[in-house]
């Protein structure tokens, strides 16, 4: 898959660029238009009081609460919208996949690439809320990229699954927006996942959720300076290794599926 990925390259390229201009043609704002739904989102749950779901004991406590809520919903934000929006990406491309023969995971994938100019704007937006609040940089915040890439992997390989899915059976893109809606409140994306221990399977979902292990280490190397940790899930404190061992699974798993289902794609469209 990354070799045929790599020699059209150039024509995914192109999509992510047409769609970036498609998304945001004719508009006043333009790309700031990013920064609307996690920074309202960010001030709705301040003034809702969800500080409260930071416990005193939590390391995070001494963090100002929008600022550790909009370190959470920034990720989540580009996780859940390149699902909503790439769920239906290959039945949308009927024309297109009966034109030209090219890997048909450039079309999905040039979706998730192009949210990546929404996530720079965002990560820009939170520049400024540390200097705001006096947050200071450290050099934990190298491990910044390898994070980011892994969820950009965990996530391309639930679009492959999602997006081929859906191309069978319709219901799969109307299923993705209840399920991200849902699923935020079983991410740490508004607390810290020690805080919502009040039943074991909670628990465990939280400890192997991979956006929870992605969240918990941007919020360490941002917000603490810690590197993040490989430890079980099981040790004290957050750990990347769900996250890790996700997005290699996703990743091989969504890959191949995809590749399976590939040649009956374009015919179904």
């Amino acid at each position: 898959m990354l070799h045929d990925l790599w020699r059209f390259r150039d024509l995914l390229l192109l999509l992510v660029r047409r769609e970036i201009r498609v998304r945001y043609a004719r508009t006043i704002l333009g790309v700031l238009w990013s920064l609307v739904l996690p920074v309202a989102m960010m001030l709705f749950f301040t003034l809702l009081n969800f500080s409260r779901l930071v416990p005193a004991s939590s390391d995070f406590a001494a963090v100002p609460y929008p600022v550790f809520a909009y370190c959470g919903l920034l990720p989540w934000a580009h996780f859940s919208t390149t699902l909503t929006q790439g769920a239906a990406s290959l039945a949308n491309a009927r024309d297109l996949l009966r034109k030209s023969a090219f890997p048909l995971e450039v079309i999905p994938l040039s979706r998730l690439l192009a949210l990546l100019l929404d996530l720079a704007v965002g990560s820009a937006f939170l520049v400024l809320l540390l200097l705001w609040h006096g947050i200071p940089f450290g050099a934990a915040l190298l491990c910044l990229p390898l994070v980011l890439l892994l969820q950009v992997a965990f996530t391309a390989g639930v679009l492959l699954v999602l997006s081929a899915s859906n191309v069978f059976f319709r219901d799969v893109a109307f299923l993705v927006q209840v399920g991200v809606m849902l699923a935020m409140f079983v991410t740490s994306v508004l607390y810290p996942a020690p805080s919502m221990v009040s039943h074991p399977w909670l628990a465990a979902l939280l400890d192997w959720n991979p956006m929870s292990s992605f969240i918990d280490a941007y919020r360490e190397a941002v917000l603490l300076g810690r590197w993040p940790s490989l430890a079980l899930p099981s040790a004290p404190g957050p750990t990347l290794l769900p996250g890790l061992l996700a997005a290699a699974l996703s990743l091989l798993g969504g890959g191949w599926l995809f590749r399976r289902l590939s040649p009956r794609i374009a015919e179904e469209v």
